[in-house]
């Protein structure tokens, strides 16, 4: 290779490292100054995410690129020399490589090889960090005799270094038996392997290599199998592993030990001898030992209570609490019913061809009084921002949704914005960025360098463009993007919108889920599989100012807590969460559905959570939601049927008092059981008036659509009710009907709660909506409402006009009051 060869590979690879340097620099001082706006933990903790990540990519680099470049440096002295073919004139000859030049091609290759195996290591930077900071639980598994925290925290990063190194090993022993056999140092010779004795050594030391990364993983058996990595541990497996896995110890230390010898002398069958018995015995310690031993799933490895312990504390059940539901007070309707769903309110929050962004059922505090209601959070075409507010336990005269203005105590049946908060404001689905001109949150671009480095993160070429001098860019616009970006070591949920302090807060849980726990039931969750689950930190990201915090959930340790200590600060203590926050935030909603499903795998007793048969190892299954009697926050719920008895057999409800989570199972005994939700919507569509309803519908251009099924637990008894909706042509929805059914096999039907409850009383008979009677009565009430009005006003014309109108509404003639 001659000067200029040399020099063009320099400037590529001087090129190559400038622009790798210049990314992860950019990135980092982006982060810093986008951190900035929200604490110095952040700008501490973003700093050294980015600190640990390069270093791990570096560090693997030069580790893998010695590794290989020492390999091929001992390949390259066995090499006499190199020749290759060149024609010039129509004449071939050939010409020796100089000892310099296979130097150089040696330390190439090397350094490409470890750039292609070294790196990546960034990705695993939890492992690393974790296993630093370490993870306790104070609860020990029953086999190994070691904390839970273990197998969290120090395993994965020792199952990190010893995949690695057995990597290095096995590619180098790949390349250098290639290499070896392309100069003819191992050759097969009259019919049988022949190999030099330089090449013998080299591979030699390898293979011991190769031995002791195999023991390693050996040794690691043992502790991957309490963890969950193997499948579930029965007594069987758990035995063959104890027996096999320190016998394989020992013929891998005795191959190690032959391999060693026959590097330092030709003793080629003790070698081979060695590794035959090597592979022998984990086929057969692996394949055969554990069915010979008794088979598989015959009986747990432990007691059943450690076992149950122990998975109670990987999904958060400790504090479950089980009990059999018995009716203790007289038949009486929900006290706090939830007639509306997200889908329906979501067609009403989608008029005037507004986007949509979040639904949540929240609890509006109006004048001290809790108000179960619905946020909608809609983007105009403009990009402004609002909160519409429907309320969820109340319609109008004629089932249409109320809304709640601010300042308001009593919803109205005119649409309102709650809040107004402008194009500005934090939400999903935002801009990638977004380029202030006004002294506003953001960061300075400020000179030419800052402006390039912020460019480059960004992928934003045109900040690169003539702007004001105060120009500031803002980014990460969205709740879960914002969150995701600060602090990756948590797996974020969807922003619910709540209403704090006057002011839209975008509240989101943080998860956790690792793949391994000591003896844990595995479940799936995001398509992976997962060994525990927590939902360890709690987020608001207010949606005017930016602001953004991280806590700590009360009553949380192991997993989460470690990462809150080595966050230095970015996640704040439960005791830092304000009262408001305390009662605005939700039980978290992808830990409820984990737990009602391990509840589902674990105890058949109260029967399915429904979905096909085997769904639910693909998905988590669909929860609903109902309000507490009190109106103190939404309830998470459940319900698990039994199908052969086509009744329900529990239900499972999640809520948050004072900040703390709250589960119970309430399980139903004949006597209280209701039928299942397929039977009851099956009774009620055998309803006269329901199908008259529907037709009546239909006549109008609209179609009838029913809501889900809800489940309220009263002190005297279960109650079932359903919401049935008239979508008219436009896209208008109304309230049309409710379907209820109670103990005993008892259904009523209503155009509301209360006329479906008095309808399976028995004391009274529903009417059809649209229909005559139906009609005459709405315009009487209407009336009343007026009259009752004018009369608190002292307005005695309106009430006079009100009281007429009345008297024609009842079909009443002049004067037959008065006889």
């Amino acid at each position: 290779m001659n000067r200029r060869g040399r020099r063009l590979i320099a400037a590529i690879a001087g090129v190559v490292t400038l622009l790798f340097v210049g990314r992860w620099a950019a990135g980092l001082l982006a982060d810093r100054w986008w951190a900035a706006q929200i604490s110095p933990a952040a700008v501490d903790f973003l700093t050294d995410w980015h600190v640990l990540r390069v270093t791990l990519d570096l560090a693997g680099f030069l580790l893998a690129s010695a590794w290989f470049i020492g390999h091929l440096f001992i390949v390259y002295r066995a090499v006499g020399s190199v020749q290759i073919r060149r024609n010039v004139a129509n004449l071939e000859f050939r010409e020796a490589l100089t000892p310099g030049v296979l130097l150089a091609v040696a330390v190439g290759c090397g350094a490409l090889l470890g750039l292609l195996v070294g790196t990546g290591g960034a990705t695993r930077w939890q492992a690393v960090a974790l296993a630093w900071q370490g993870v306790s639980y104070g609860l020990t598994d029953p086999l190994l005799r070691h904390d839970a925290g273990l197998y969290l925290a120090q395993l994965p990063a020792w199952r990190l270094a010893h995949g690695f190194a057995l990597l290095l090993v096995v590619f180098a022993l790949g390349v250098v038996f290639g290499l070896y056999a392309l100069v003819g140092a191992v050759r097969w010779l009259e019919g049988r392997p022949a190999i030099n004795d330089h090449a013998r050594a080299h591979l030699g030391w390898l293979l011991t290599a190769l031995a002791l990364s195999l023991v390693w993983g050996y040794v690691l058996e043992p502790y991957e199998m309490v963890a969950g990595l193997e499948g579930p541990v029965d007594l069987s497996a758990w035995n063959a592993t104890t027996l096999v896995s320190p016998l394989l110890v020992g013929v891998g230390l005795a191959t190690a030990g032959l391999s060693a010898a026959w590097a330092l002398r030709p003793r080629h069958a003790l070698a081979a001898a060695g590794w035959i018995v090597l592979s022998l015995a984990s086929l057969i310690g692996h394949w055969l030992v554990p069915p010979a031993m008794g088979g598989e799933g015959e009986s747990p490895a432990t007691a059943a209570t450690a076992i149950d312990r122990l998975n109670r504390m990987a999904y958060g059940l400790e504090a479950l609490v089980e009990g059999q539901y018995s009716p203790t007070g007289p038949p009486a309707p929900p006290k706090v019913v939830s007639l509306w769903n997200a889908e329906m309110i979501g067609h009403v929050a989608a008029a005037d061809s507004n986007e949509v962004l979040a639904i949540d059922p929240a609890i509006l505090q109006v004048r001290g009084t809790p108000r179960p209601v619905w946020l909608a959070v809609r983007a105009a075409p403009n990009g402004r921002t609002s909160v519409t507010v429907i309320a969820d336990d109340r319609v109008g005269a004629a089932g249409q949704p109320l809304f709640y203005s601010a300042g308001d105590t009593l919803p109205r049946p005119d649409r309102g914005e709650y809040l107004e908060l402008g194009a500005d404001a934090l939400r999903p689905n935002a801009p990638p960025y977004r380029i202030e001109t006004a002294d506003r949150r953001g960061v300075q671009l400020g000179g030419w360098a800052r402006r390039l480095m912020i460019a480059w993160a960004l992928q934003a070429g045109r900040l690169l463009r003539e702007l004001p001098p105060q120009t500031r860019v803002d980014w990460r616009l969205s709740p879960a993007e914002r969150l995701k970006s600060l602090a990756p070591f948590a797996r974020w949920g969807e922003p619910v919108p709540r209403i704090i302090n006057r002011g839209l807060v975008w509240v989101v849980d943080g998860y956790l889920a690792p793949r391994t726990f000591p003896l844990s039931a595995r479940l799936h969750w995001r398509r992976r599989e997962i060994g525990a689950f927590e939902a360890g930190f709690l987020a608001t990201v207010d949606a005017s100012t930016g602001a953004t915090r991280i806590y700590l959930r009360p009553r949380v340790t192991g997993l989460a807590a470690a990462w809150a200590v080595a966050s230095g600060g970015l996640v704040e203590p439960a005791s830092a969460i304000p009262e408001a926050v305390h009662q605005a935030a939700p039980y978290p909603l992808e830990l409820f559905r984990i737990q009602a499903s391990y509840l589902e795998q674990q105890d058949p007793r109260p029967g399915s959570l429904g979905g096909a048969p085997g769904s639910r190892a693909a998905e988590l299954p669909a929860t609903d939601l109902g309000w507490s009697a009190d109106s103190a926050g939404p309830v998470r719920v459940a319900v698990y049927e039994r199908a052969n008895e086509r009744r329900l057999g529990a239900l499972l409800s999640g809520t948050v008092t004072g900040g703390a989570q709250q589960l119970r199972m309430f399980r139903f005994d004949s006597a209280t059981a209701l039928q299942s939700r397929t039977a009851l919507e099956n009774r009620w569509s055998h309803f006269a008036t329901y199908d008259a309803l529907g037709d009546s519908i239909r006549e109008d251009g609209g179609k009838l659509e029913s809501g889900p099924i809800r489940l309220n637990l009263s002190r005297g008894g279960p109650v079932a009710y359903q919401s049935h909706f008239a979508r008219g042509p436009r896209d208008a929805v109304f309230l049309a009907w409710v379907s209820l059914a109670g103990t005993g096999d008892r259904l009523g039907a209503g155009r509301s709660v209360g006329e479906a409850w008095n309808n399976m009383l028995g004391t009274s008979v529903p009417a059809i909506a649209g229909s005559a009677q139906a009609t005459r009565l709405d315009e009487a009430r209407r009336w009343v409402e007026r009259a009752d009005s004018a009369l608190r006003l002292g307005d005695w014309t309106a009430f006079g006009q009100a009281w007429r109108s009345l008297r024609g509404a009842l079909g009443l003639p002049a004067g037959a009051l008065e006889r």
